[in-house]
C-alpha cells in the first residue's frame, strides 16, 4: 500500500462564498489604490502604476465584478 500523506496535509483550504469574494477583491483594489476599470486598462497596456498594482491584477484578474 502506497503512503497518500502529502506536505499539503496541513494545509487549510478556506472556502468563500460569493460575498466574501467580493469584499476580498474590493480590498485589494483599495490596496492597490486603484478601480477595477482603471486596473484592466493598466493591465491591456502592459503598464501598471505600481508593483501592488501588478500583483493585484494578477490576484483579482480571475474575477470579473458582478453587478451591484
Amino acid at each position: 500500500m502506497s503512503d497518500t500523506n502529502t506536505q499539503y496535509d496541513d494545509t487549510d483550504v478556506i472556502v468563500l462564498n460569493d460575498d466574501e469574494i467580493r469584499v476580498a477583491v474590493e480590498n485589494a483594489l483599495a490596496e492597490a489604490d486603484c478601480t477595477w476599470e482603471e486596473l484592466q486598462a493598466q493591465a491591456a497596456e502592459g503598464c501598471f502604476v505600481s508593483e501592488r498594482a501588478r500583483r493585484t491584477w494578477f490576484i483579482v484578474s480571475t474575477f470579473e465584478p458582478s453587478p451591484a
